[in-house]
């Protein structure tokens, strides 16, 4: 069967190598090693996939694995300045795991990259607001300035500070914040709370996380709340007191119920965050994210994260919530100029006249999780992903926005 494949492909040429995984270098192996006629463009210093398998090691052994080959290096840049060229490589060079590459450009030297130093999100987003409204001043098309965050939680303050000042934004690779699944869920808790007459975020809760609720118990306690004309949640309470749902379905209703009165109750006694803190965790809801072993599951406890931390910035829950119902309402003209905010991930290969790197601060950018769960290999791999964020402006320029010093460039 292998010779089978290897007649069939006699000439191999792999694009990206340096994003291969285990799988697709081990089959590469086996195809080429009969006739060696394989050639491979890769640039080991962008190497960035590691949570999707990629294996930097692929390219790093390639010499190894195949004997004689011609390396090429194509080390002239055609699209970013030499000021930003010299920047990306002071910093990659810090990474021992590379074959190493001096790369040169002809391009005029363009604006040099400047790093700015702010106290906090809130001060960063503000900032980063003003150079964007003196570039519109400027004539400059907002359709060609992107901001880039590490993380998708990042994007919250941005969003927020771009509502109360009218910049059109965008969110590249994902959905806006207060759109994620479990901020809705979230929202719709303190929907609840606020108001036990809110049917769609009883029925968006009641069982999430599950609860044994399943369609014909939702159905059951829908009908009776028709008979009865009371909103979901006050039928959900009495219906338990009924034999309409079946023994478990009652008894898990039950605990909603009554873990929904608590929370009501606490609510004059806790501040919002507090509270909105108290709901995830005894719901079940900060377990369950836990337990879930995917690649989002992390980045959705830190948006959860993120939310709490939004809500200290009001007064109330209800000056909240009216906040959120305001930005939701927020819907921009498809042919209006906006500004893009993507993570670094989203943005490789892409291109932009100006661009702010934000949030480059320890334990965000680099990530205290991916060092804790990887060590020196994922510290190396962060700095391979500043490497793509400072080369992404091309001939524009780049503000890096500091809040603490980075460790990326002293390990």
């Amino acid at each position: 069967m292998l010779e089978q494949y290897q007649d069939r492909f006699k000439y191999i040429l792999v694009d990206e190598y340096q994003d291969t995984n285990a799988s697709q270098y081990l089959w590469l192996r086996l195809l080429a090693q009969a006739r060696k006629n394989i050639c491979c463009v890769g640039d080991d210093d962008q190497s960035i996939y590691s949570w999707r398998g990629a294996e930097v090691a692929n390219i790093l052994r390639f010499e190894k694995d195949f004997p004689g080959a011609t390396v090429i290096r194509l080390e002239q840049n055609y699209r970013s300045t030499p000021q930003i060229l010299a920047a990306a490589s002071a910093l990659i060079a810090q990474n021992s795991d590379r074959l190493g590459k001096t790369l040169w450009t002809d391009l005029e030297p363009g604006d040099k990259l400047r790093v700015v130093g702010v106290w906090d999100g809130p001060e960063e987003a503000r900032r980063i607001g003003e150079e964007l409204e003196t570039l519109q001043h400027r004539r400059v098309s907002l359709d060609r300035t992107a901001i880039l965050v590490r993380a998708q939680f990042q994007t919250r303050e941005f969003e927020d500070r771009f509502i109360a000042i009218g910049m059109p934004y965008r969110i590249v690779g994902g959905f806006r914040f207060y759109e994620r699944a479990e901020i809705r869920d979230a929202l719709a808790y303190l929907r609840l709370v606020q108001s036990s007459a809110d049917d769609l975020a009883f029925e968006r809760i009641v069982n999430v996380p599950k609860r044994g609720l399943g369609d014909k118990a939702l159905a059951r306690i829908h009908q009776f709340a028709r008979h009865e004309r009371a909103p979901l949640f006050h039928a959900a309470s009495r219906i338990t007191e009924t034999d309409e749902l079946t023994p478990q379905a009652r008894r898990q209703l039950a605990n909603f119920v009554a873990q929904m009165r608590n929370w009501q109750a606490k609510a004059n006694e806790l501040s919002h965050p507090e509270l909105t803190q108290l709901i995830l965790d005894e719901s079940g809801y900060t377990a369950m994210l836990q337990a879930d072993r995917s690649v989002e599951a992390a980045g959705r406890l830190e948006n959860l994260s993120e939310l709490v931390r939004a809500m200290e910035e009001y007064e109330s829950l209800e000056a909240f919530l009216e906040h959120v119902s305001l930005v939701m309402d927020r819907d921009n003209d498809d042919t209006t100029e906006t500004v893009t905010i993507m993570t670094i991930h989203a943005a490789k290969g892409l291109e932009f006249d100006h661009v702010f790197l934000a949030g480059w601060e320890d334990g965000v950018f680099p990530s205290q999780r991916s060092m804790d769960e990887g060590g020196t290999q994922s510290l190396e791999e962060e700095r391979r992903l500043a490497y793509v964020a400072i080369t992404a402006p091309g001939s524009g320029r780049a503000s890096i926005m500091l809040r603490t010093a980075v460790s990326m460039a002293n390990g």
